[in-house]
């Protein structure tokens, strides 16, 4: 997975609007939502990821057009958090659905009598596409290349292979057998250079010796 960073922040953020009450509850959840979904998108290569954003996406949208997450009486009453007709006290982003709400039922409005929660419809999208998610990476980790698939990875191993076109240039071709040797420049023959009077004090010798060759 990549930005994996993301689902870190977005899990501090979500704890962090669990502990606060009222705007500032709210505002954390969203960011956390947004962080979370942005993390969606940069794995949407994978199809359960895609599933946990847009359900994640529906709880931001129920969220901020309602400034807090609606929370109903009757699931509330159904799942056995409350009684029937005893008011609730709910903290953090959470606060009982009212008149006003819109898109009441984007909120929590599902009764889990096992667990005596209250979930929304976003929640169920993001826990189905938690599990394909977990399902398709376990699957992807497992499960070995067949031969073609190794074929392939090959040949493009070898099409994306870079020729390298830096570094320390070659050696030209050698002028002389010394420069085949460990220390050329020890082995390099003595060189007679005629026009130089320094290094050559003898020049008329070697060249009547050479004129006699």
């Amino acid at each position: 997975m990549y930005r994996i960073w993301l689902l870190g922040l977005g899990a501090a953020l979500y704890a962090a609007a669990l502990l606060l009450d009222g705007s500032m509850a709210t505002l954390a959840m969203a960011a956390a939502l947004a962080t979370l979904i942005a993390a969606a998108v940069a794995n949407r290569h994978l199809t359960g990821v895609v599933v946990v954003g847009a359900g994640l996406l529906l709880n931001l949208v129920a969220l901020v057009v309602n400034n807090g997450m609606p929370v109903r009486q009757s699931a509330l009453e159904r799942a056995g958090v409350v009684q029937a007709g005893e008011v609730p006290t709910l903290t953090g982003p959470r606060h009982l659905e009212g008149p006003s709400d819109a898109f009441g039922a984007l909120g929590d409005a599902l009764p889990v009598g096992l667990t005596r929660e209250v979930l929304s419809f976003g929640d169920l999208i993001v826990i189905v596409g938690a599990g394909d998610a977990v399902r398709e990476l376990t699957r992807r980790r497992s499960r070995r290349w067949s031969d073609p698939e190794r074929d392939a990875y090959r040949v493009r191993t070898v099409q994306t292979r870079v020729v390298q076109d830096w570094g320390t240039a070659p050696s030209a071709p050698p002028e002389s057998a010394s420069q085949y040797s460990a220390k050329p420049d020890a082995t390099a023959p003595n060189v007679i250079d005629l026009t130089s009077e320094s290094a050559t004090p003898r020049r008329g010798e070697l060249v009547a010796a050479s004129h006699s060759r």
